[in-house]
């Protein structure tokens, strides 16, 4: 009777992770505060939950992105809770995705020079979450994007060849992601193949599924827009 009360605990437990996270999806800013309030009071009782760290930093990297205001002070403090999330769940590697995700938010909100100063703890920390997992596809698409906006040697870690290779992971590993195939086309004319990079800009614009992401609709009809002058 115990094992059975304890088991539906757990499956609550984590379907209200689940429901946390379906707020943060929204990419509604009211949602997301939502989503932030709901796991700041479950880490007051819990300060040591690491899955709930690294969501809430999770959070505040989706709320910074629609902030006009306050969006590094945002940054900070969902790279603060990733930090505590790699602290107590070190063996997992979303903490260590998020810590890179937020950390190169940061460097964006400060400026170029910034942005060159964490490359290399945002590569550092890609590079764990994907020894922890090698099939993390997030991490294949960040790192994916590190390669190609990153300078060059000897002032980066700049790569065409790697910024191609890590794009073409993550779509492998899960094609139907439109994150991942804007990338791809993105490393594809990076590397000179702006045919094959036009013909999946192409094919989002024809997937319905881009109807339902007005953010992501943007980018591809402005790299379309681009790669076809």
């Amino acid at each position: 009777m115990f094992a059975l009360v304890l088991s539906l605990c757990v499956q609550a437990y984590a379907a209200d992770f689940e429901a946390i996270e379906e707020l943060i999806h929204t990419k509604e800013v009211s949602k997301i505060q939502e989503a932030i309030d709901r796991l700041e009071t479950h880490l007051e009782g819990k300060p040591e939950d690491g899955d709930a760290l690294w969501l809430i930093a999770k959070a505040y990297l989706y709320l910074g992105d629609r902030l006009d205001d306050h969006k590094e002070e945002t940054f900070e403090t969902g790279k603060a809770y990733a930090e505590s999330a790699v602290e107590f769940l070190p063996t997992s590697p979303h903490p260590y995705f998020w810590q890179a995700s937020l950390t190169g938010r940061i460097g964006q909100t400060r400026g170029i020079l910034s942005s060159l100063f964490m490359v290399r703890p945002m590569k550092d920390a890609l590079d764990q979450a994907l020894e922890l997992d090698e099939d993390y596809a997030d991490a294949h698409w960040a790192l994916s994007q590190l390669y190609h906006q990153a300078p060059g040697f000897p002032l980066s870690i700049g790569n065409k060849k790697l910024a191609l290779q890590h794009a073409e992971r993550a779509v492998e590993l899960d094609p139907k992601n439109l994150d991942y195939q804007i990338q791809l086309a993105v490393a594809l004319e990076y590397n000179g193949r702006k045919g094959e990079a036009i013909l999946i800009l192409e094919d989002l614009l024809a997937n319905p599924a881009l109807r339902q992401e007005p953010e992501l609709k943007t980018q591809v009809a402005e790299h379309y827009a681009d790669f076809t002058k």
